[in-house]
């Protein structure tokens, strides 16, 4: 398999909402990092099942599998290198308490500021070593622990 970092990176998208799907895959095409987007949890999982990731970007509430079932599976699937997982979610804090903190790095709310995805999605990738410069609102999104602002 490709390395997980650099410009040979996947990324993942999984979101129902075709407008938000759209338009996380193409702010992520622009990063020029190769994407896959889907529209539910069913072909994530198909889609983990053929690549590695280095970033996946999940939406929680999704039809047939939803996105705590994806994060399930990869739990009892372990990529080689771990993927960075950032969940995309309208939900207020308390859907929050089940999501694994283990596996899941961060949270982007939606709405999310769109300037400053492709920036997040680049440094999970890439790392953060001389980049400290980035400042992101937790009004746009929480990084760390699911649901606790940093």
């Amino acid at each position: 398999m490709a390395e997980l970092h650099g410009p040979e990176a996947r990324v993942l998208v999984a979101d129902d909402d075709r407008s938000i799907r759209k338009l996380v895959c193409t702010i992520v095409r622009r990063e020029r990092l190769a994407v896959d987007c889907v529209a539910d949890g069913d072909e994530a999982i198909e889609k983990l099942r053929e690549h590695e990731y280095a970033v996946i970007l999940l939406d929680l509430m999704m039809p047939r599998v939803d996105g705590f079932e994806v994060i399930a599976w990869l739990k009892a699937h372990p990529q080689r290198v771990k993927p960075v997982l950032l969940v995309i979610s309208a939900y207020a804090d308390q859907k929050f308490k089940d999501v694994d903190p283990e596996m899941v790095a961060g949270v982007l709310r939606k709405p999310f500021e769109v300037g400053e995805l492709g920036s997040i999605v680049r440094l999970c990738v890439t790392g953060f070593e001389g980049d400290a410069a980035l400042r992101v609102r937790p009004s746009a999104h929480d990084l760390g622990e699911a649901g606790a602002p940093n």
